[in-house]
């Protein structure tokens, strides 16, 4: 532990960075108090944890401010994508960091921008969802995959996420329909990209569409982040992800990309 809190850029982390449960720990638990020493990204988190607006971990906001510092000495627009946008949190996220380093970016969001279930009791429970879970198959999968959304106008959400840091959202560009439908796909397909977060749907079988469709896209050297894909690695303090988009993460052809770095469930893969 001692020796990671000396280090400063994302290329001294991953230079230092072992696959171990130990090290997964330190790292999860030093990431998090790093986003606590940085007042805008302490001001950040704190809002979207108290207005539940997102989900995934504190440690994460320091890792997106070390990818995009990296970025940054690309000395251009910074291209980055998401695929799976809740109430906003990552792309608002980058648009603060941007603002605060002074890094332009450009920024993409995929997303239905609707939940997949209907606003009443027995969805919102998470109690009465698990008892359903139990007894109707299409229920089970979705809860087992973390893809139970209950309907509501997210974009309402995005924009308020964005008010509360005084950031613009007309700078980014919400492009709404599932992320494999052939109409979304026809609007990046000639694009490229420095950094693409994979956040859609959790199911093996889009994980892998997601990763099949979007790697083509990123530039040589850019950034592939995966959320929930840590099931089957070391570490005992933090959320490991799930199964289904782990798997899919495990297949990723390692001649074409480096699993650089871990910090909780997301993995970061940098494109050979």
């Amino acid at each position: 532990m001692e020796k990671i809190t000396k280090m400063h850029t994302f290329q001294d982390y991953v230079k230092a960075y072992q696959n171990t449960e130990k090290h997964n720990d330190d790292i999860w638990e030093l990431f998090k108090d790093k986003v606590d020493s940085i007042q805008f990204l302490k001001n950040h988190r704190d809002d979207i944890e108290e207005r539940l607006a997102g989900f995934g971990d504190r440690s994460f906001h320091f890792m997106w401010y070390l990818l995009l510092q990296e970025l940054s000495t690309l000395h251009r627009d910074i291209q980055c994508l998401e695929i799976g946008i809740f109430k906003g949190q990552v792309i608002s996220l980058w648009a603060l960091i941007a603002r605060e380093l002074k890094i332009p970016i450009k920024t993409t969001g995929i997303s239905p921008l609707d939940g997949n279930y209907p606003d009443i009791l027995i969805f919102r429970n998470y109690y009465l969802r698990r008892i359903l879970s139990l007894i109707i198959p299409s229920i089970k999968k979705d809860f087992k995959n973390g893809n139970i959304h209950i309907k509501e106008d997210f974009t309402k959400h995005i924009k308020i996420t964005f008010e509360q840091s005084n950031l613009n959202l007309e700078n980014v560009e919400l492009i709404k329909g599932f992320s494999n439908d052939a109409t979304v796909l026809s609007k990046v397909k000639d694009r490229k990209f420095d950094l693409v977060y994979i956040d859609g749907d959790h199911s093996y079988e889009i994980a892998k569409q997601d990763i099949e469709n979007y790697t083509p896209l990123l530039n040589k050297g850019g950034f592939m982040v995966l959320d929930d894909s840590s099931y089957f690695s070391p570490g005992s303090k933090f959320f490991k992800g799930i199964e289904s988009c782990s798997k899919a993460a495990e297949e990723i052809d390692p001649s074409k990309f480096k699993n650089v770095l871990n910090i909780g469930h997301n993995r970061v893969f940098q494109k050979l």
